[in-house]
């Protein structure tokens, strides 16, 4: 009997020892390693992140003459220019006649008056004398004659208006079709054209000041709501980066059709505020604008933070080993940082990436991770 019981003892320890085993498996199971970091104080900033075309902002496009032939193109493509130099010159001979010629037709048109005028009052003195001599109506027949009608002195007039216009104009083509002067400072970074050309639809020449750089963006309706006038924004080329500012926002959007589709773009002007010899006018950089910011406020990680179906906002911070679901409200937004208005305080600690396998209550165990990342 004494030896059943002491069977009976060994057989209970043995249930006890593996229930024991099965209830801290199951325990050990329901423990789930989670990523956690501190919420803290710092600074949210949010940038719309895109890619910018370089271009001066002081640009000159210049036109050839249609019709007179070049004699020579003083500039080549990198040269440096001054406002006032010379960047090509043409061959005037022909046109230079036709201001001499025009200039013939001018001095002819105000003799010709001229001596019409002398001559009338040539006649009317004769007249006079005439008049004082003999007062038979042949003599005065013959002085009025010679009178100059108010008809003839609006033709004579007329022509020598015409020929000052044509004068004018000779004079004008002359100008313009002599040479093409710079209109500012700059590099000339196009020539088309050559000596003895005559004639050309395209840009012949173009100067840029390479120096004072623009950065020009087209943003999406979505992103266009979003920037502003005075912006601070960055400008990111070749490992180096430089401070910039929105300057311009065009107050019409423009639609690119292309083959397979289209799509409405808002063009933004960006300042470059510092010298920048690592951009090049025509090429792409990358560009940050600051589109808002929190400086000094409670911040999480941005992956710490889940939205539920009606639009509200929360994460889960872990207390006493538990995952608690906490509601938070929102302030500004980046890819990286929340604002946290409300919900949670610094110090607490929140989990990183809560997969499915976390929800309200569970036993977890953090690995803390330092700066949210």
């Amino acid at each position: 009997m004494k030896k059943k019981i002491i069977v009976g003892v060994i057989i209970v320890a043995l249930v006890g020892i593996i229930a024991g085993i099965q209830i801290s498996a199951k325990n050990k199971k329901e423990i789930t390693n989670v990523k956690s970091t501190k919420v803290e104080m710092g600074d949210v900033k949010m940038y719309l992140s895109t890619t910018a075309t370089i271009e001066s902002k002081n640009k000159k496009n210049y036109i050839a003459s249609s019709t007179a032939k070049i004699s020579s193109v003083k500039v080549k493509v990198g040269d440096k220019v001054k406002k006032g130099d010379t960047l090509l010159t043409y061959d005037t001979s022909d046109l230079s006649n036709q201001v001499s010629s025009a200039q013939i037709g001018y001095e002819n048109a105000l003799s010709q008056k001229k001596d019409a005028v002398d001559k009338n009052s040539d006649a009317d003195v004769t007249a006079g004398t005439q008049a004082g001599a003999q007062t038979n109506a042949s003599t005065s027949s013959a002085a009025s004659q010679n009178s100059l009608s108010d008809e003839k002195i609006k033709q004579l007039n007329y022509a020598i208006e015409t020929a000052k216009i044509t004068l004018d104009s000779a004079k004008t083509k002359l100008a313009q079709n002599s040479s093409i002067i710079s209109d500012i400072d700059g590099v000339a970074t196009a020539v088309n054209v050559v000596n003895g050309q005559t004639g050309s639809q395209d840009t012949a020449l173009v100067v840029q000041d390479i120096s004072d750089l623009k950065a020009v963006v087209k943003v999406g309706k979505y992103d266009a709501a979003k920037v502003a006038l005075g912006q601070d924004a960055t400008i990111m080329n070749n490992g180096k980066s430089y401070k910039a500012k929105v300057s311009k926002i065009y107050p019409t959007a423009t639609v690119n059709t292309t083959a397979t589709g289209g799509d409405t773009n808002l063009t933004v002007e960006l300042d470059v505020l510092e010298v920048a010899p690592q951009l090049k006018v025509n090429f792409d950089s990358d560009v940050d604008i600051l589109l808002n910011q929190a400086l000094g406020v409670v911040k999480v990680p941005a992956q710490a933070i889940l939205t539920n179906k009606d639009g509200t906002t929360y994460l889960f911070a872990v207390r006493g080993g538990k995952a608690v679901k906490q509601i938070v409200k929102l302030g500004v937004q980046s890819d990286a940082f929340m604002e946290i208005v409300s919900g949670v305080k610094v110090g607490n600690s929140v989990i990183l990436n809560p997969g499915s396998t976390v929800t309200d209550g569970i036993m977890v165990k953090e690995s803390v991770v330092t700066g949210g990342k």
